[in-house]
């Protein structure tokens, strides 16, 4: 048995901040972050009410409405979640309430952007030793809760949201393909300190790295450089071609990055399907987030081989090779 998606939704806050309103908060302009990441548009959460536990529950209530599935069927809830509005409970706890999944096993995994493959990859390794069924796949962030606002190399980038698929064990479905990579060597390209370390409050310096810190040009080097090869890797692992391939889903991160990787892997980018321009960087809900979008405007169908790339703090790079 291997864990087929049977069902995606997601959730996006209602409030957006274009370009032209950045501009007005720092020293910028719709044509410079255009140019540079091609994002439009990002979606900001009301903070009081579109938690990430909230969000989370919302995308898995219409992931469930997909799946035609009923929420008491659910034995398993992986979500991925780098902001957090709990420290505990589990945000996968907060969903399981939500959907009425009462029984259900719960955990959360953290493993920045590409932490939603990181989930979707263990709750098949449940289904795949027969411990689940049924499982929700969750991604769920509030990023601007850890921006800094002042700060116009990374206030751009980031949006809030969630969303989530419904898998469930099919033994017709191909087992699952994947590859996980990850180097701490590269950990102050990507990087946000716990602020609750109170005897560091001193610390010069310590409440700014309490905000997401980024080295931009060395993650776009990083990014362009590992994801075409980690993909290369996963053809070769797993014996396929790229011409078998009907779309490469890719963390919605910059388009930028995304375009690069097209060329490097000579492939045209019309299969690299985007949504960033909408939504900015939603970090893990990115992948997700994009697959519910791709659903809803029938681009997606029955047996289309889509192969999915992330990398992200840590740093960390994953690839998995999916049949829908």
């Amino acid at each position: 048995m291997t864990g087929r998606i049977k069902g995606i939704g997601s959730y996006l806050p209602k409030k957006t901040i274009t370009n032209d309103d950045l501009a007005k908060i720092v020293e910028t302009s719709d044509e410079w972050i255009t140019e540079r990441t091609g994002i439009k548009e990002r979606h900001i959460s009301d903070p009081l009410v579109e938690k990430p536990s909230m969000m989370a529950g919302e995308a898995a209530k219409k992931a469930l409405e997909d799946a035609g599935i009923d929420g008491s069927e659910i034995d398993l809830i992986v979500v991925s979640c780098t902001t957090p509005d709990l420290v505990f409970p589990s945000m996968a706890c907060c969903v399981q309430q939500a959907v009425g999944a009462d029984g259900a096993g719960c955990f959360d995994v953290n493993s920045a952007c590409p932490g939603w493959l990181v989930a979707y990859n263990t709750a098949q390794s449940f289904i795949e030793s027969g411990n689940s069924k049924k499982a929700l796949v969750v991604g769920t962030e509030c990023l601007s809760n850890f921006v800094d606002w002042n700060d116009r190399g990374s206030c751009i980038l980031f949006g809030d949201g969630a969303a989530a698929v419904v898998l469930e064990a099919d033994d017709t479905c191909p087992s699952n393909k994947f590859i996980m990579h990850a180097t701490y060597n590269k950990a102050e390209c990507l990087r946000c300190e716990a602020r609750m370390q109170p005897k560091r409050w001193e610390e010069e310096g310590f409440f700014d790295n309490t905000y997401f810190r980024m080295a931009g040009r060395d993650v776009f080097r990083f990014a362009v450089t590992e994801v075409p090869k980690i993909i290369t890797e996963l053809t070769e692992k797993y014996d396929f071609s790229f011409d078998d391939v009907d779309y490469f889903i890719l963390h919605q991160a910059n388009a930028r990055i995304i375009e690069t990787i097209a060329k490097r892997l000579g492939q045209d980018i019309s299969k690299f399907p985007m949504t960033l321009a909408e939504t900015g960087n939603t970090s893990t809900a990115s992948i997700p987030m994009l697959l519910d979008t791709m659903k809803r405007e029938g681009k997606l169908e029955r047996g289309m081989k889509i192969v999915t790339a992330s990398f992200g703090a840590g740093l960390t790079w994953v690839a998995n090779y999916i049949e829908y």
